[in-house]
C-alpha cells in the first residue's frame, strides 16, 4: 500500500515538472490537480508514520507543496479574465514575493526549532550520582505515563510542569539528558539562546513554534529549557515591550497545557540556578519544585571513581574517605575539575622526571633513585611512544584539592535552603 502511494506521488511529481518545463502552452490546473493529489496522499502517508523523523520530513515536503500551491492559485486568478496592468502585476508579485518570505521565515523557525531536539543521549539515570527523590519525581512524571498510560486515568494525572533549581554543577541537565534517553519520545533541549532574537517579535513566534511543533509529534514530547531565570525574570515597570512580550507569550502557552487535551502529551521541564529570581506566575505554574542538593559523602566518592575509573589508580578504602572529607561543600562539576586536575598530576611529574625505569613490556615509567633498575634520563631523550606515567595516588588528588576549590559558597546553599523552606521539594 505503501509503495503504491509513493509511486503515485513520485508520478504525479514528475508529471508536474515536465508540465512547468514547457515554454508556452502551461497547464497549470494540470499542475495544481497533480499538487493537490500529492497532498492528500502524503496526508494520509504522514498520520500512519511512527518514525519521527519520517513525519517530519512530509511534514516539510508538505510545506513546499502548500508554498507551490499557493503560487499556482496566483497565477491562475492573473490569468483570468483581463490582461492586468503592470501596476497590478507589480502588486501581485509583490505579494507573491510576500507570501513566500513569510514561508521562508517560518521555515527557518521550524529548522531552528528542529536542531534543538536531542536525537540520542549515551547518559542514563545509573549514571546520575545519588538524587533519589529527583530521578523517583522524574520516573513518576515522564517514564511511568508512557510504560504504564492506563494507571494515568481520571484525577490521577502525570505531572507535565517540573522545576529543577539548585547550585551550579550538580546535575540538572544531566537529568535531562538521562531521562531523554530513557524514553521513546521526541526531547526538545533548549537554551534562551534558542528563543530570543534580536528581531523584534520574531522571539515569541520562535517559542510559539516550539510548543506547537512538539504538541504535533506522535507521542509524547519532552521540553527542556536550560537556564529558564534568563527569560523569566521578575517583571518590574522599567523593563522593555519586547521582553515583556516574551513572558506573555511563555505564559500562554505554559497556560495552554491545562486547557487542551492536546497537549496532555506535552511534558515541561526546566532547570536554573536562580529560582528566587523567577517571576511568581511562572513559579506557580510548576506543578513540581525539585531542590537538587550538592552532593552528599557517599556521592562524592562515587563521582570521584566515575571520573577516574579508566585511569589507573592507588586508593584505598581509607583513601577515598580522607578524599570525601576534604571534599565537603564541592558540586559535581567542581568534583570533575578536581579529579581531572589529579589525573593530570603523573603527566607533570613525567615533564620533571630524572630517573627512569624499564618495564616487562619496554616502556619506561619515572621512579626515585634508589629504585632497582633506575636510570637517569629525561623526557626528551626516550621514545614518545614508550613512556608510561605511574599510577595515581592520594597525594595528587590533595595537591588537586589544594589548587580547586569549592564553587558554592555558604551564603548561596543558605539562599537555596530558605527558598526550598518556602516553595520547593527536596531532591
Amino acid at each position: 500500500m505503501m509503495l503504491c502511494c509513493v509511486h503515485c506521488v513520485l508520478t504525479s511529481l514528475r508529471q508536474t515538472l515536465q508540465e512547468g518545463r514547457k515554454e508556452r502552452g502551461v497547464d497549470i490546473h494540470l499542475m495544481l490537480t497533480n499538487i493537490a493529489r500529492c497532498d492528500v496522499i502524503l496526508q494520509q502517508l504522514r498520520h500512519s508514520q511512527h518514525d519521527p523523523a519520517h513525519k517530519r520530513a512530509l511534514t516539510s515536503l508538505l510545506g513546499s507543496l502548500t508554498a507551490d500551491r499557493k503560487i499556482l492559485t496566483r497565477k491562475i486568478q492573473q490569468l483570468s479574465g483581463a490582461i492586468p496592468t503592470k501596476e497590478a502585476a507589480s502588486k501581485g508579485d509583490g505579494e507573491t514575493q510576500q507570501d513566500d518570505s513569510k514561508m521562508k521565515e517560518k521555515r527557518g523557525r521550524q529548522l531552528s526549532i528542529e536542531e534543538t531536539i536531542l536525537r540520542h543521549s549515551d547518559v542514563t539515570l545509573r549514571d546520575v550520582v545519588g538524587l533519589c527523590d529527583a530521578k523517583q519525581a522524574l520516573q513518576e512524571a515522564v517514564v511511568m505515563p508512557l510504560v504504564f498510560p492506563h494507571l494515568f486515568l481520571g484525577g490521577r494525572k502525570p505531572w507535565r510542569r517540573v522545576l529543577l533549581y539548585g547550585p551550579p554543577g550538580t546535575g540538572k541537565s544531566r537529568l535531562a539528558q538521562a531521562i531523554a534517553s530513557q524514553i521513546q519520545s521526541t526531547f526538545y533541549c533548549v537554551s534562551s539562546a534558542d528563543l530570543v532574537s534580536s528581531w523584534v517579535g520574531e522571539s515569541e513566534k520562535l517559542i510559539k513554534e516550539l510548543f506547537t511543533h512538539a504538541t504535533n509529534q506522535g507521542g509524547r514530547s519532552v521540553i527542556f529549557i536550560d537556564e529558564i531565570d534568563s527569560i523569566c525574570r521578575q517583571r518590574c515597570s522599567r523593563e522593555d515591550e519586547h521582553t515583556r512580550r516574551i513572558k506573555t507569550e511563555l505564559l500562554k502557552q505554559m497556560e495552554g497545557a491545562d486547557n487542551s487535551s492536546s497537549l496532555e502529551r506535552l511534558f515541561l521541564m526546566c532547570a536554573t540556578n536562580c529560582p528566587w529570581e523567577l517571576d511568581s506566575a511562572f513559579l506557580r505554574r510548576f506543578q513540581k519544585r525539585i531542590f537538587i542538593p550538592l552532593p552528599d559523602r557517599e556521592s562524592r566518592i562515587q563521582l570521584m571513581k566515575m571520573h577516574s575509573q579508566t585511569t589507573p589508580v592507588e586508593l584505598s578504602g581509607q583513601d577515598w574517605e580522607r578524599l570525601a572529607d576534604s571534599t565537603e561543600g564541592y558540586s559535581g562539576s567542581d568534583l570533575a575539575t578536581l579529579t581531572l586536575g589529579a589525573l593530570f598530576q603523573p603527566i607533570r611529574d613525567m615533564q620533571q622526571a630524572q630517573h627512569w625505569r624499564q618495564l616487562t613490556d619496554g616502556g619506561f615509567t619515572p621512579c626515585s633513585l634508589d629504585q632497582q633498575g633506575a636510570f637517569v634520563a629525561t623526557l626528551s631523550d626516550l621514545p614518545p611512544d614508550k613512556v608510561t606515567p605511574r599510577d595515581v595516588s592520594v597525594s595528587d588528588f590533595i595537591k588537586s584539592i589544594a589548587t580547586h576549590r569549592r564553587t558554592v559558597s555558604a551564603e548561596e546553599l543558605a539562599k537555596f535552603h530558605h527558598f526550598t523552606h518556602s516553595f520547593g521539594d527536596s531532591g
